[in-house]
């Protein structure tokens, strides 16, 4: 393309543009507004001329930066000219110099900050999983006392030398904290607050149980830890340290079983709230 041709063709598409906006105007004359078209013959005539651009004109005044890199790009592509691939890049590198402070000239605009992620609330893992190892240790150590308690004949003691607590109290004891731990576990994976709020009805249950378990077999723990009777007189020092011992181990684990199962207690609550 000819220059004197683009620089026509540039010409007569800013007044076909402007045209309309008189006729709407009533005659009044119209305010000069910057178009990509402005812009592009403006860069046309800067390149014919070899002028420098140092100021933003009033041709390409408004606009945004990526419509006057449009406009100059058009520029040079139609100045230059058809050229191969080498050639055509050497000489729009040349020309593009005429240009580059109209281009630098407006900013890129920033990109938009991202928005800011919500406020994530803490997680909840962390209690459901301390829930979980305190009410596992706790069943643990029940474990130990039941077991004990099977050793010595629980199943098969009667009248008043028993425990003195229904065989169906220390079963249901045991066997409902096992099913209140199945029902956490499952609450822990799944996350459901109704999971969550029947282990606590589970754990309050085993603690009633377990409650009732130690009112009903302390006092035969007491009677054991010391012999009554002529069997006190009977008795060498020996055999009195032995029974001692033998009683106030389960004694001390029965207190450990206690602070666990109060702990659990209150970790199972926090954790179903919080669920």
């Amino acid at each position: 393309m000819k220059r004197p041709a683009v620089l026509l063709a540039a010409v007569l598409g800013g007044l076909l543009s402007a045209a309309p906006v008189a006729a709407c105007s009533g005659g009044a004359p119209a305010p000069y507004r910057a178009t990509v078209s402005t812009c592009y013959a403006f860069s046309v005539q800067a390149l014919d001329q070899h002028r420098t651009v140092t100021t933003v004109p009033r041709a390409c005044a408004g606009l945004s930066h990526e419509q006057i890199d449009l406009a100059v790009t058009r520029a040079v592509r139609d100045v230059v000219g058809p050229h191969s691939k080498v050639i055509g890049r050497r000489l729009a590198h040349r020309e593009i110099a005429y240009l580059v402070h109209l281009i630098r000239a407006v900013p890129v605009p920033a990109p938009a900050p991202p928005a800011a992620a919500p406020a994530q609330r803490p997680s909840r893992l962390p209690l459901r999983l301390a829930a979980l190892a305190a009410w596992a240790v706790t069943a643990m150590a029940g474990s130990w006392l039941i077991a004990g308690w099977l050793v010595h004949g629980g199943l098969r003691q009667r009248g008043p030398r028993g425990t003195g607590v229904p065989r169906p109290v220390v079963v249901g004891h045991f066997g409902l904290a096992l099913a209140g731990l199945g029902i956490w576990i499952a609450f822990v994976v799944t996350g459901l607050p109704a999971l969550a709020w029947a282990g606590v009805g589970v754990v309050l249950a085993v603690a009633g149980l377990g409650m009732a378990t130690l009112a009903g077999g302390l006092p035969d723990v007491a009677q054991g830890s010391e012999p009554a009777g002529p069997a006190r007189s009977a008795a060498a020092p020996a055999a009195v340290r032995e029974r001692s011992v033998r009683v106030g181990k389960p004694v001390a684990l029965i207190a450990v079983h206690g602070v666990l199962a109060a702990t659990t207690i209150l970790l199972v609550v926090l954790a179903a709230v919080a669920a």
